[in-house]
């Protein structure tokens, strides 16, 4: 019976074996479009790429929506080719992390700069082509292609600043991608090839520059008139163009397949130490990227305090309306409470920055801590409403037979026993509102999470980033819940 069974494994083994080497085979052959039929082929979500892969039924389609996290699926072998601009993944990173590009596509993808679709728009736009008009004619885009297009940037870290004007009506410009060479940040500077034009249009028009970055969420931005600006490699589609106005294609942008490069990561060093040292180095030394952690966890925890101070308050009057004997107010109590605890705080954060305050002038920050406290006021409201039930009545009443008011039976009797039952559920709701936190990179906040994310577009590195960001929330909570227990009174009044 033992020799069926290991004849079976054997097959299976083979099996395995001549499909592995058939991927590898299919991958090493890549010449064309074609090419990719049966692989797994991954690309970020929402862009022409995907529209134009998604209707391939061919192959197997993943999406990602950060280019790392597209980078480490092709190095963990969950996909075999990454589709994407040509420029993406510059030779230092192709060579640091052992990939290649196996072909480029035939297709063009023009690229332009995006305005408002209104007068002001169509006037910026105008003001752009005359820019871009001028640049060519001078030589100077050639110029600026030459540098940044073609990996010449990397020789030469010393990136020269176009002057920026300080005086007039401030330029708005939303930038949805932080990564090089189109347009990316060191430290609170911005570079790239899309960061020249403008400044040379801010030059034009004689109007200052303010770049703040966004996701791809940054179009509403742009649309709601928060922003005169779009940046970020837009490519230019029939779709885009319905909605906005775009100036000249600055260039024509080609999809290329990137596949493993076994030859290049043969020679990479397998010392363990050795790796965790350059890294460490490339995304904390390097740049002095460790200062987008100190400024973005400074963020995150006055958007967490602010947000938890201005909740408890709130939370208190919730909680009186819900212990009010009319029952009018209560219904409000209860309807709030109702509606807060159906709403994502991702939705309620968007629909305050984009429709409530769009237009308010409010800095994003401001905004995130009213969508939090909001939030928290509905659970703090019911854990003070519950605590002060789980009091019994009695020692109320036993506190005023005593000769106490009733403010004083409250704070000296009624509070403290009630904080003690309430304050572990009170706890939790305050570390999940710091884990909350992460999303307020939706509207432009650098808080801790986004750094991770702002490291991750500059270097590739999955895991560096992640774990530093993974320890300081740790850490955050773990004090949050020190802070609180220091709190909890040490003595109480029972009677």
């Amino acid at each position: 019976m033992k020799k069926p069974v290991s004849l079976f494994v054997a097959i299976l083994f083979l099996i395995g074996l001549a499909s592995c080497s058939s991927g590898e085979d299919k991958v090493a052959q890549l010449h064309d479009e074609e090419d990719i039929v049966g692989l797994t082929v991954a690309t970020a979500a929402g862009s022409c790429y995907d529209l134009e892969l998604s209707k391939r039924s061919d192959i197997d389609l993943l999406l990602f929506n950060k280019e790392a996290d597209l980078l480490n699926s092709l190095l963990t072998g969950q996909s075999d080719v990454i589709v994407h601009d040509e420029t993406v993944f510059n030779s230092e990173i192709r060579r640091d992390y052992g990939i290649k590009i196996a072909f480029k596509g035939e297709q063009e993808f023009p690229t332009a700069i995006m305005f408002r679709k209104d007068r002001e728009g169509e006037q910026l736009a105008l003001a752009m082509n005359t820019v871009q008009n001028d640049l060519l004619e001078n030589g100077t885009m050639q110029t600026l292609q030459d540098f940044w297009l073609t990996d010449a940037y990397l020789d030469n870290r010393t990136y020269r600043h176009v002057p920026v004007e300080t005086e007039g009506k401030v330029l708005q410009v939303v930038c949805i991608t932080n990564m090089a060479p189109i347009s990316f940040m060191i430290g609170d500077e911005w570079y790239g090839m899309e960061i020249d034009l403008i400044r040379a249009l801010s030059t034009y028009l004689h109007r200052p520059l303010e770049i703040k970055l966004y996701d791809a969420s940054g179009m509403i931005a742009l649309r709601n008139g928060m922003a005169d600006i779009l940046i970020g490699g837009m490519f230019v589609t029939p779709e885009r163009q319905e909605e906005f106005i775009f100036a000249d294609p600055y260039h024509d942008f080609h999809p290329a397949y990137y596949v493993l490069d076994k030859e290049a990561q043969a020679g990479t060093s397998t010392d363990f130490w050795e790796r965790l040292k350059t890294s460490l180095h490339k995304n904390l030394i390097e740049e002095a990227r460790w200062k987008y952690i100190t400024s973005g966890l400074l963020e995150t925890l006055k958007i967490t305090l602010f947000a938890i101070l201005l909740g408890s308050v709130l939370g208190v009057g919730l909680c009186a309306m819900t212990r009010s004997r009319r029952t009018w107010v209560r219904k409000i109590a209860g309807f709030y409470n109702w509606f807060m605890a159906g709403i994502p705080i991702l939705v309620l954060l968007l629909i305050l920055f984009y429709v409530v305050f769009s237009r308010s002038g409010l800095h994003p920050a401001t905004v995130a801590i009213i969508a939090f406290a909001l939030d928290f006021a509905a659970g703090a409201g019911d854990i003070y409403n519950t605590s002060l039930n789980a009091v019994p009545h009695g020692q109320t009443e036993a506190g005023l037979a005593l000769g106490f008011t009733r403010l004083q039976t409250f704070f000296h009797i009624v509070f403290p026993q009630a904080l003690r039952n309430g304050l572990p559920l009170y706890q939790s709701l305050c570390i999940s509102l710091l884990k909350g936190t992460s999303i307020v990179g939706y509207i432009a906040i650098q808080d801790l999470t986004r750094a991770g994310d702002l490291i991750r577009s500059r270097t590739f590195d999955p895991f560096i980033p992640l774990l530093v960001i993974t320890v300081l929330y740790f850490l955050l909570a773990w004090l949050i819940a020190v802070l609180l227990k220091w709190a909890m009174p040490k003595n109480q009044h029972v009677l």
